[in-house]
């Protein structure tokens, strides 16, 4: 399992392109202000839909993997895949293996933490779209004030890094949690073990791309856990 902290914003970013190509059109089309203010209007009224369905879809993820099997691999060659029901039942290629009601509880604990994850991950894309909408605003406004179109992406990826910043950290401050519990499950259910890839460069990677101030405020990750993974990194 790998997270990068920079992704959700980078992948709100293409479907910009195309109205950041209308910028220098719209600045030759009718007077400046009336343009500008259309224009402006129009974002900041897409990035106000677009935030208030951060907590819908959120909720709408965590609605459907809780009522669905989640799918769990291996990165070891030959390994089948897996699912852990909502129930708690654990199924290797199709086959249930037998689980007591500690191991059960284990599987349905680790259920939840992937599902958080999930839903997080799902409202930080949103969150970026947001973000990066009303970013475009701010820019078609400074466009028509003549400031220059040069390095405008840039300046648009660094602003919704750095608004979804403490979104991304709380992601990630998430993932200890979950690689305990993976480990969890490997001393109590042994046919798990193929399963537990997570490692505490997953962590790290997720943290990697944040300031140090927010890098620091994550907990460490369950260092008993780490002493079980390195083997099988």
């Amino acid at each position: 399992m790998t997270s990068h902290a920079h992704s959700p914003s980078r992948k709100a970013l293409p479907a910009l392109v195309l109205l950041l190509g209308t910028l220098p059109w719209l600045s030759a089309c009718g007077g400046p202000e009336s343009q500008a203010g259309k224009a402006t209007n129009a974002t900041t009224q897409a990035s106000t839909v677009l935030e208030s369905k951060s907590r819908e879809v959120g909720a709408k993820v965590r609605e459907k993997m809780a009522a669905e099997d989640i799918g769990v691999d291996s990165d070891r060659a030959g390994v089948p895949d897996a699912k852990i029901t909502p129930e708690g039942d654990f199924l290797i290629d199709g086959k249930q293996v037998a689980v007591n009601d500690e191991q059960r509880a284990l599987l349905v604990k680790y259920r939840q933490h992937i599902t958080e994850v999930a839903a997080s991950g799902a409202e930080i894309g949103i969150e970026s779209a947001s973000v990066a909408t009303q970013a475009v605003g701010v820019a078609i406004a400074s466009i028509f004030s003549g400031e220059s179109t040069e390095d405008l992406g840039d300046r648009i990826e660094a602003d919704v890094e750095k608004k979804i910043r403490g979104s991304v950290a709380g992601l990630c401050r998430q993932l200890p949690a979950l690689m305990e519990t993976q480990q969890a499950l490997v001393a109590a259910l042994p046919e798990f073990e193929p399963y537990a890839d997570m490692d505490r460069s997953d962590f790290d990677d997720c943290m990697g791309d944040l300031p140090v101030a927010d890098a620091e405020a994550a907990p460490p990750a369950n260092e008993a856990a780490e002493a079980e993974a390195a083997p099988r990194q």
